[in-house]
């Protein structure tokens, strides 16, 4: 394992994600200890940044799913949730990651003024779609 992270097929969607959970949880963490405006605005840019984003790969994620519901059996939790269809690892971090992005949103709810951070989490569960649309296994369909 380089960079701590698992040698998992589509394992730059992973990097991605890692590095926008970084992000927000360092811009988090400044906007809490202080109220500057240049702070206030690349909170806000950031987490922007990360719903828009999270928005454009749930949006792909979810139409290339729909072509492979074409001839997989393609199930919601094994999209969203990975249940069943990533391996352990990579199921693991990604929802880690996307968990992460929650608790911080949570957090900075009392400690941010506003709490731009609530919609973040976006930026998790689009990015386990896009992966899942493209590296998940699902079983064959069966009609």
């Amino acid at each position: 394992m380089s960079g701590g992270l698992p040698q998992i097929e589509g394992r730059n969607l992973l990097a991605v994600d890692a590095v926008g959970t970084a992000a927000l949880a360092l811009v988090t963490v400044v906007s809490a200890v202080s109220s500057a405006d240049a702070v206030q605005v690349v909170n806000l840019a950031v987490a922007a940044v990360l719903f828009l984003g999270g928005c454009a790969g749930f949006g792909i994620g979810f139409l290339r799913a729909v072509g492979r519901s074409r001839t997989e059996a393609v199930d919601l939790a094994g999209l969203f949730y990975l249940t069943g269809s990533a391996p352990q690892e990579a199921r693991r971090w990604f929802l880690g990651l996307w968990f992460a992005q929650i608790a911080i949103a949570v957090a900075a709810i009392p400690l941010t003024d506003p709490p731009f951070a609530v919609m973040a989490p976006v930026w998790g569960i689009g990015v386990i779609t896009w992966w899942a649309s493209a590296h998940a296994t699902f079983p064959p369909r069966t009609d």
